[in-house]
């Protein structure tokens, strides 16, 4: 006899979330080029099929909708939390408080500008990279169901790029607005002419523009990535391509969302608790008998919506100016302003709300200036940024491998080099548009496919996201969903992640995938706490004078922190297999990278150098580039090229005794995905004998 409130057996065997992601099952074997003109065979490439996909090959039954309302909550929890640092803490903080050092009117100029691109240029061209991915994709399903003769294929999620968004607005988007606002043509216009509205505007474009050409260079990249994905995943060790992205995953969408939601609890805690009991116990809330369920997604935001409308995060006076919401610069009493009395946190206020919609809603009045235009004016000054947009490619493609190779652990096996494609053009059709936002498979393909969805969720989700975006109405949306809503969601996403590294790599792997978060946190440091900054008599004589602690922030957190991990994480783990022929062609790279382009270095060339104005600061906390050793000593890129080549001599040197029989052999592993994640094989030793290593 089953107790009231218990649920059937039947019931309880229902599979939850959690019983169907295991991205550690067998995998199809990768060929190191595979050409997605032969891949699907004798499938017709024209081909929709009808026969596929329920109601006018679009709509299976609830589970589409079930699918729909997470993927698009997905996407719209990395949107409204990239939005946030971008207009919040970059902008109205970090830019605005920079350029109010020259001139108020410069810095005011700078903030409205860019944000009209934002709002007019930007999101509707995220909604074209959306459209044309999800449309894809659901295409692309089903070829798959004809090709396989199958009813049950799941089209692959597809949205922003989450992990490459934060990088990209770090690395790229803040270091492009800092050297625009110190760049002598502005400064010019602003003390020479008296045109500080003018220079204000210019620097925005420029900056702008920038980050645009960034993002189709990224696009470009990760297309090549078709060709590249395979030997590179084959050659660097699994800990430190998962680090790129669980380092992100933990820092910016885990961690520093809870600091969001531990500042605001009563608006904050119940949706956080909601997202946990939902995505990670499988808990599911039923609407009564009707096997309808509500979407984890739509139940935390409207929670956080009634809870932060009823006033759950109101602040006055002291309050207010210790949480930053109304003191400060007028951009920050622009953000969170409610009225004359009261400030309120992001998302909640009336005030913002209504003229978010006055504004912005239907006019997209600055895109037509923009489609194609931004990519070329912002080409000519990109060169120093190439580095930074090579490593967000990187972060692209792993992305999508891991999205497409969870899709096959589910029983869909998709190209691997036509979805990465897909993935470079839609990143490169939102570039023309104006978007600086790339575009990625997402990790949720098993969670789709568990609600019974095919692809009616995927070309809903991009068409509703091209009607809001493009609509003007994303503003509003802004303005009326509290932050830590998304934040919530972006926590689960960010664990997920680094679940996924933790399944899919060895036990004595462990340390190294560990390690490869400590770049992002220096990151996530120098950009939050301010180990230094740049001030009068150079960066390191402001903030909080840190000295050699400072130095190791910066260092470490160059460029989002991701080529440090790369390269640091790959070394780690060829010490670990006793690799030291492998460690020492990984230095020896290192050593020519640092070189040419001065991976981790603090030196900003184009900005630092004492001009015509010396009491204006004018060296950004992040550039990448090459830069000679300085005779007053004030750069240190050369250190790191010089302890890299260091290094590679070390790994030579235990290559050296490790053949002469001194030095335990290498450890060998099979590749992961074979069944599991990677193992280590029995090695031959000098003496002939095994050496086993249980991992």
């Amino acid at each position: 006899e089953i107790l009231p409130g218990l649920p059937t057996m039947a019931e309880a065997a229902e599979p939850t979330k959690n019983d169907v992601i295991n991205l550690s099952q067998r995998r199809p074997e990768r060929k190191l080029v595979e050409n997605p003109l032969t891949w699907w065979g004798d499938t017709p490439w024209l081909l929709w099929n009808f026969n596929y996909g329920g109601i006018a090959g679009l709509w299976a039954g609830v589970g589409e909708a079930e699918a729909l309302g997470e993927l698009f909550f997905d996407c719209l929890a990395t949107l409204l939390s990239v939005t946030d640092l971008i207009l919040g803490f970059f902008l109205n903080v970090l830019i605005y408080y920079a350029a109010y050092d020259v001139s108020p009117d410069y810095a005011q100029a700078i903030v409205d500008r860019y944000t009209d691109l934002y709002y007019q240029r930007c999101i509707p061209g995220v909604a074209v990279g959306l459209l044309f991915g999800n449309v894809y994709y659901a295409y692309m399903a089903g070829r798959l169901a004809y090709k396989e003769n199958r009813d049950d294929v799941t089209a692959q999620p597809y949205g922003i790029n989450t992990t490459g968004a934060f990088i990209t607005l770090g690395a790229i988007n803040l270091e492009a607005l800092f050297s625009c606002v110190f760049d002598q043509k502005n400064l010019d216009k602003v003390f020479v002419d008296n045109k500080p509205t003018e220079a204000g505007k210019d620097a925005a474009n420029k900056a702008f523009a920038i980050a645009v050409a960034a993002n189709f260079i990224t696009g470009i990249f990760e297309i090549l990535g078709c060709l590249f994905a395979e030997p590179i995943r084959a050659v660097i060790p699994p800990p430190a391509y998962y680090a790129m992205l669980t380092g992100v995953g933990f820092v910016f969408l885990a961690f520093n969302p809870m600091i969001s939601i531990a500042a605001e609890p009563i608006v904050c805690m119940v949706p956080f608790l909601v997202v946990v009991c939902g995505f990670f116990g499988g808990v599911k809330y039923k609407i009564g008998n009707t096997g309808l369920t509500i979407p984890i997604a739509v139940l935390a935001i409207l929670l956080s919506v009634i809870f932060g409308w009823a006033g759950g995060c109101k602040h006055k006076n002291d309050g207010a100016a210790m949480y930053n919401y109304g003191s400060g610069s007028p951009g920050n009493q622009n953000l969170f302003a409610d009225t004359s009395r009261w400030y309120t946190c992001m998302g909640t206020s009336r005030h913002d709300a209504k003229y978010m919609y006055r504004t912005y809603a239907g006019d997209v009045s600055a895109l037509g200036g923009g489609i194609f235009a931004d990519i070329g004016a912002g080409m000519d000054t990109i060169t120093p940024f190439m580095g930074t947009i090579l490593v967000v490619a990187v972060v692209g493609f792993a992305a999508s491998l891991a999205g497409t190779e969870s899709a096959a652990a589910a029983g869909d096996d998709y190209p691997m080099a036509e979805s990465l494609v897909v993935d470079g053009v839609g990143t490169c059709l939102g570039a023309i548009f104006g978007s600086f936002y790339g575009t990625t498979i997402y990790i949720g393909h098993p969670i789709h496919k568990t609600l019974g969805a095919k692809r009616g969720y995927s070309v809903l989700n991009g068409v509703i996201y091209f009607i809001v975006l493009w609509s003007g109405l994303f503003a509003s949306l802004y303005k009326v969903i509290p932050g830590c809503a998304n934040g919530a969601l972006l926590i689960f996403v960010g664990l997920f992640m680094c679940r996924q590294a933790i399944e899919d790599v060895p036990p004595d792997y462990y340390p190294a995938t560990f390690f490869g978060l400590f770049p992002c946190l220096c990151n996530w440091a120098a950009l939050r706490v301010d180990p230094g900054y740049s001030g009068d008599g150079g960066w390191w004589a402001g903030g909080a004078q840190r000295g050699a602690e400072g130095m190791g922030i910066n260092f470490m957190g160059q460029g989002g922190g991701e080529w440090f991990t790369l390269i640091m994480t790959s070394i780690f783990c060829y010490c670990t297999d006793r690799n030291f022929k492998a460690g020492a062609i990984m230095c020896a790279i290192a050593t020519f990278l640092q070189l040419l382009t001065g991976i981790p270095t603090i030196y900003n060339a184009p900005t630092a150098g004492k001009k015509k104005y010396d009491f204006i600061p004018r060296m950004g906390p992040e550039r990448v580039g090459y830069y000679p050793k300085k005779a007053h000593d004030a750069n240190f890129s050369w250190m790191w090229t010089v302890a890299f080549a260091m290094c590679t001599i070390f790994f030579l040197l235990q290559f050296a005794l490790q053949r002469a029989g001194m030095i335990d052999p290498p450890i060998v592993r099979e590749k992961p995905g074979a069944g599991g994640p990677s193992k280590a094989a029995a090695v031959a030793d000098a003496k002939g004998e095994p050496d086993i290593v249980e991992a």
